[in-house]
């Protein structure tokens, strides 16, 4: 790889029997008005000052020489080639000489003066953008800009740039377009030329820092699948330009984001999720071809859920799929992506799709007129498809497991009920879900009849939304005027359509009448109990809005499963945090985090699980308490940190993070460090998290180790063996320290180690997933001069190499796993035969240290 300073001009663009060719990876041109009017200005500028102007990078690498032309491929800086090749097209136009015209085009174009190259047309021009974008720039070079897109880049900047030198022209008439030119010809540019051999161009394209427009999502994963591609002019036309013509650039970034989410664990950020492509691609084991055709097949589904299929589905879906998209219901796209694979499978058919389809669109109806919150809709719809499906025979009956599922959900995503629906229908304000509440009055009107065009109507409040009510209106809703307006304004009751929105206004209830009778609205149905009414209060208006909603009910019911499939575990039940003491003797299956479900073993598991999921939400509240060692309220020690020493029992909250969680916790203290965190996130502690437990066999058979550990303690604190005190029990752990040690480490009488205690060691026993076991912990923090040379002594003596601030693990007994059916006596024996590693190791710590 050399690199040098280039000029655009000397080096790139005026050379003969060169064509820099724009591979198929590279984005479309793009760039905006804001941006060539600032190149123009530092063109104009760089001229005047007569000053070389760097505007960014070039890299590009040799192709092939052909006939005596030298063919490069451009992997950095084809936006702003392309742009100065447009400006110079304007300025060949606003030439005023044939001479100018000319020369400039020289510029542009190889020259074969003697016939000895063969140039053709696919070669004469020097510049050769991705297929999209050559043919505009070579109907504009050829001077059929009448042919051209009005809408492309290409065309709207060249139009730009003649608009701009004329106005130039014109403030400077001593000038011409000659001193432009002598402006573009004072660019300078980073020109970064990679040998045959070089390592990587790929990664080198990545890391380039680039003045231009950032790469999108969808511009990195083209180039990844791509660059790096001998075939790659082929995969362009078979897969990806047909992917990029049947999405917009929005709905692109927008659908691999959810293509990522459907297919890995977790979520994908924006600003993480071309590593997760990369790794996806990396596990997967794909070909550039085979993930081309994966994503090719889910754009087609994509832009079937935007914009419906009518090749491929029957009116009906599309249908719903219109009405989804209408209520912006995209999360649903994560569930129905696996649902269009067994349509496109075989394994449902039109009719059940169309139950599914119909049911995922009145579920959503609910939800939003319920107002249940949406921040758990993604989660539930991730994994959905794999909590219904997880038994392959629920397949058999399609539509009912799913319904069925959503029945019989125990947190805030169950199904509303009919009632709820109902109720809320008529309370709640539906005026402000403006796209649901129009939906809804269109759907009520046109029910059973000829559809009218609703595109133009609008909603109308019958008793109007001004504050400040005439006179009439306040005395036809009574003396509580201003509570009936308060309650009723924007609620089903009072709501209708019509053309006549900004004229209805404040007029009068009976004027109101005469302007909605009128033929022309072709509106009946909404207004078939408001026409025969002479006054409008609170009563007329809950009478409407009980047979609105009922139509509604109508509209979009729930329909039942014939076969009810069964996803409850009688053994299980699901907790809040809301009492931890709930956790305790109980074994956990999984808990549900803003909606999404994940499988977990223990409640140690849960905990860390939970951490990292809201730290892939939001990084920055954990961040601070690890950099702070923030503790939570009513607790003694940090819980995150970037020093592992600082916080006990330190493990890795994330592969791909520097911060550590403390772990180790009883059950209980698992949900009230959990119910903790969720607080620091403001979450709800009812609706936004739920585990599913259900009794251990100590709970069933009332067998209590840590009752039975504080026994034990007490028998050999009687004897002198240990050193017991009840009031340093914590959570899970029974501590005691020993008379030996006691002996030889200095206790700290002026400040209070974690434990609140004046000495800063203990032995713990404690019990992890059945496992029961004995470890010494000591606190190597804040510690006297004297402790700090027995702590490190001891270290020594047990080879534990330098001292280091936080928990210290020094010991730890060899493990006693508790069966289902372990007795009080055996749990006694394993703590003795621990006591009796406890007394090995310190006899031999003894011995040497005297020594």
């Amino acid at each position: 790889m050399k690199i040098e300073e280039g000029r655009i001009i000397n080096d790139f663009i005026e050379p003969n029997k060169c064509q820099y060719a724009i591979p198929v990876y590279q984005r479309n041109y793009e760039w905006s008005a804001e941006q060539c009017r600032k190149l123009f200005v530092d063109v104009v500028t760089a001229h005047k000052r007569d000053r070389r102007h760097f505007c960014g990078s070039v890299v590009y690498a040799p192709l092939k020489s052909e006939k005596k032309i030298n063919y490069y491929v451009v992997i950095d800086g084809q936006q702003r080639l392309t742009t100065i090749y447009i400006l110079i097209k304007a300025l060949i136009d606003k030439a005023v000489t044939d001479e100018e015209k000319k020369s400039l085009a020289e510029v542009l174009f190889n020259v074969d003066k003697f016939k000895r190259y063969n140039i053709d047309d696919s070669s004469k021009l020097k510049l050769k953008p991705i297929k999209s974008d050559n043919n505009q720039l070579m109907l504009l070079m050829e001077d059929h800009a009448e042919q051209m897109d009005r809408t492309s880049g290409i065309y709207r900047n060249y139009e730009l740039f003649c608009d701009l030198i004329q106005e130039f022209l014109n403030d400077n008439p001593d000038m011409g377009v000659g001193n432009i030119y002598d402006g573009l010809e004072h660019l300078t540019c980073a020109e970064i030329k990679l040998d045959d051999d070089d390592d990587n161009a790929q990664e080198i394209f990545e890391r380039i820092n680039s003045t231009g427009v950032p790469l999108s999502l969808s511009d990195k994963i083209r180039n990844f699948v791509l660059m790096t591609d001998t075939d790659q002019d082929r995969l362009y036309e078979d897969y990806w330009l047909k992917a990029e013509q049947m999405l917009s650039k929005d709905q692109l970034e927008g659908f691999f984001l959810d293509y990522l989410n459907f297919k890995m664990d977790g979520f994908a950020k924006e600003s993480t999720a071309y590593d997760e492509f990369k790794a996806l691609y990396a596990r997967g084991q794909y070909t550039n071809e085979s993930m081309l055709e994966e994503i090719y097949h889910y754009v087609q589904q994509y832009h079937a859920f935007y914009y419906g299929d009518e090749k491929r589905f029957s009116s009906t879906v599309n249908h719903l799929l219109r009405s989804l998209q209408t209520l912006k219901q995209t999360t649903v796209y994560l569930f129905l992506f696996s649902v269009f694979d067994d349509f496109d499978a075989g394994v449902i058919d039109d009719e059940t799709l169309c139950k599914v389809l119909r049911l995922l669109l009145n579920y959503s109806i609910r939800r939003l007129i319920c107002e249940v919150g949406s921040n758990s809709l993604r989660g539930l719809y991730k994994t959905l498809y794999g909590r219904v499906f997880n038994r392959p025979e629920n397949k058999n009956n399609y539509y009912d497991s799913i319904v069925s599922f959503l029945l019989q959900l125990t947190s805030k995503d169950v199904m509303p009920s009919d009632a709820e629906f109902v109720a809320a229908l008529k309370e709640r304000n539906l005026y402000r879900k403006n796209a649901l509440c129009k939906y809804l009055l269109v759907a009520i009107e046109n029910q059973g009849k000829e559809q009218i065009k609703t595109d133009a109507l609008t909603i109308e409040h019958i008793m109007p939304q001004n504050k400040n009510l005439s006179t009439a209106w306040q005395r036809m809703l009574g003396t509580d005027w201003e509570l009936v307006r308060e309650r009723y304004l924007h609620t089903l009751g009072n709501l209708t359509l019509t053309g006549y929105n900004s004229e209805l206004g404040d007029l009068p209830f009976a004027e109101k009448l005469d302007k909605l009778a009128e033929e022309n609205t072709h509106v009946t149905v909404l207004y078939g109990d408001v026409k025969n009414k002479t006054e409008w209060n609170a009563q007329t208006m809950e009478s409407r809005a009980e047979r609105l909603s009922e139509e509604v009910l109508k509209l979009f019911p729930i329909e039942l499963a014939t076969t009810k499939v069964d996803f409850s575990d009688p053994r299980y039940r699901l907790y809040t945090v809301s009492d931890p003491h709930n956790a305790t003797y109980k074994l956990v299956n999984y808990y549900e985090l803003l909606g999404e479900r994940v499988s977990a073993d223990s409640f140690a598991f849960m905990v860390r699980s939970v951490a990292g999921k809201l730290y892939d939400l939001n990084s920055s509240i954990i961040d601070r308490m690890a950099r702070n060692l923030e503790v939570f309220p009513a607790w003694q020690n940090p819980v995150f940190a970037y020093d592992k020493d600082a916080i006990r029992n330190a493990v890795k909250l994330k592969n791909d993070s520097d911060i550590y969680i403390s772990t180790g916790y009883s059950a209980y203290d698992c949900i009230c460090f959990i119910k903790a965190l969720l607080k620091k996130y403001d979450l709800d502690l009812e609706e936004d998290f739920v585990y599913s437990a259900r009794p251990n066999s100590t709970a069933l058979d009332g067998i209590n180790w840590k009752n039975i550990a504080q026994e034990w303690c007490e028998e050999r604190d009687k004897r002198g063996e240990i050193v017991f005190d009840i009031k340093n029990c914590e959570g899970r752990y029974v501590r005691f320290t020993t008379p030996f040690l006691n002996s030889v480490i200095p206790t700290n009488e002026d400040i209070l180690s974690p434990w609140k205690t004046n000495n800063y060691y203990f032995y713990e026993i404690t019990s992890d997933k059945n496992e029961l076991y004995v470890q010494l912990y000591f606190y190597c923090k804040g510690i006297t001069d004297e402790m700090r040379t027995a702590f490190q002594k001891l270290a020594n003596l047990t080879d534990g190499g330098k001292l280091t601030q936080g928990y210290r693990l020094f010991f730890k007994s060899s493990v006693f796993t508790q069966a289902e059916n372990s007795t009080k006596s055996e749990i006694k024996n394993h703590l003795y035969r621990c006591l009796e590693e406890v007394r090995a190791f310190e006899m031999t710590i003894q011995d040497k240290w005297d020594s």
